[in-house]
C-alpha cells in the first residue's frame, strides 16, 4: 500500500475518531434537566450588599395666597418657617431566588455544548435603616411646633424610599448577576461544561420603573408605600 494512502486512512480514521469522542462527551454532559436539579439545591443566593448614606432634607415652607382676577398666586414668607436634614444609613441587599428555576431559564446549543442561562429577576432588601440622631439638624422658628416624631419617621421612609429609586443607578443589580456567575459558572464546568461555553444573564436591563416589583417589603425592615418602590 503506498504510504501515502495508509497516511490519508490514518488521518482519516484519526478524526472519525475525535468526532465520535466528542459525541460522545456532548452525550455525557447533563441535559437542562439535570441542570435544574443542582441549581434548584442553591436555594436564596444573596450576592450583594450596599451601604448607603443619605441626608434627607425637608423645608416646610408657609405661602401667602391670594387671588387676583381670578389667579391664585402663592407667595413663599419666611415668617413661620421650619427646616430639617436627617442623615440615614440604609443597608441594602440583592439576592436571586432560585426556587422557580426551571428549563425555561436554560438554553443549550445544539450540540450541548453551550449553556446561556437566564437568572429570575433579583430582588432587593433593606436589611438596615439607621438614623444618625447626634448629627441630625433642624431650624424651628419661634412661631412653629417643633417637627413630632412621626413628621420624622415619615420624612426618614422617604428617604429610603428614595435611595431605592437610584438602585439601577448604583450598580447593585449588575454586582449581583456577576456574584451568581462566579458561582454558578464553576458549578455547570464541574459537570463537563466549558466555562468560556457557558453565558449568564438576567431578562433583562432593571430601570426605576422595575423597582416596585423588585423590592421585597415582605423581608424587609422598612415598609414602602407602592408608589415609593414597595408593596
Amino acid at each position: 500500500m503506498p504510504l501515502v494512502l495508509l497516511a490519508t486512512m490514518l488521518l482519516g480514521a484519526c478524526h472519525e475518531g475525535a468526532e465520535q469522542a466528542g459525541q460522545a462527551n456532548m452525550e455525557q454532559l447533563p441535559d437542562s434537566d439535570g441542570l435544574v436539579l443542582q441549581v434548584s439545591r442553591v436555594s436564596k443566593l444573596y450576592t450583594a450588599e450596599y451601604q448607603v448614606h443619605k441626608i434627607v432634607t425637608h423645608d416646610d415652607v408657609r405661602y401667602l395666597e391670594a387671588s387676583i382676577g381670578g389667579m391664585t398666586y402663592k407667595t413663599p414668607i419666611s415668617l413661620g418657617d421650619r427646616k430639617i436634614a436627617i442623615p440615614i444609613n440604609v443597608t441594602l441587599k440583592a439576592y436571586v431566588d432560585f426556587s422557580g428555576f426551571s428549563t425555561r431559564n436554560i438554553e443549550r446549543s445544539a450540540d450541548g455544548s453551550t449553556l446561556h442561562v437566564t437568572l429570575p429577576d433579583p430582588k432587593v432588601v433593606v436589611t438596615a435603616s439607621k438614623v444618625e440622631h447626634a448629627q441630625m439638624q433642624q431650624y424651628v422658628d419661634w412661631l412653629r411646633s417643633d417637627f413630632t416624631d412621626q413628621e420624622m419617621a415619615d420624612y426618614t421612609r422617604q428617604g429610603v424610599e428614595a435611595v431605592l429609586r437610584t438602585v439601577p443607578q448604583m450598580g447593585i443589580l449588575e454586582t449581583a448577576r456577576q456574584s451568581a456567575a462566579a458561582q454558578l459558572i464553576p458549578l455547570f464546568a464541574r459537570m463537563g461544561y466549558k466555562e468560556e461555553r457557558i453565558v449568564v444573564t438576567f431578562r433583562k436591563d432593571f430601570g426605576k420603573a422595575d423597582m416596585p416589583r423588585l423590592y421585597d417589603a415582605e423581608n424587609s425592615v422598612v415598609k414602602l408605600n407602592k408608589k415609593g418602590g414597595g408593596q
